[in-house]
């Protein structure tokens, strides 16, 4: 079984009732440690000296499953 990650440009995300609230939350904050497969990946989540940050979100305990940085 393979979960399907959707995918949220910034402009999505932050108007989104419920991926909304992870604008508050840096890319650092909470690592995801229940292991659920419901996730999204919310482009532009956070930025750095080296670009933006892409973050894969947990839906379930809004913990931070991966990020990547984007130069």
């Amino acid at each position: 079984y393979k979960s399907i990650v959707m995918i949220y440009l910034r402009e999505e995300w932050v108007n989104h009732p419920k991926l909304k609230r992870f604008s508050r939350i840096k890319c650092t904050d909470s690592k995801c440690e229940c292991g659920s497969k419901n996730t999204a990946y919310l482009w532009e989540h956070d930025s750095c000296v080296r670009g933006r940050i892409d973050t894969e979100v947990c839906l379930d305990c809004d913990g931070i499953k991966s990020f990547d940085i984007v130069r």
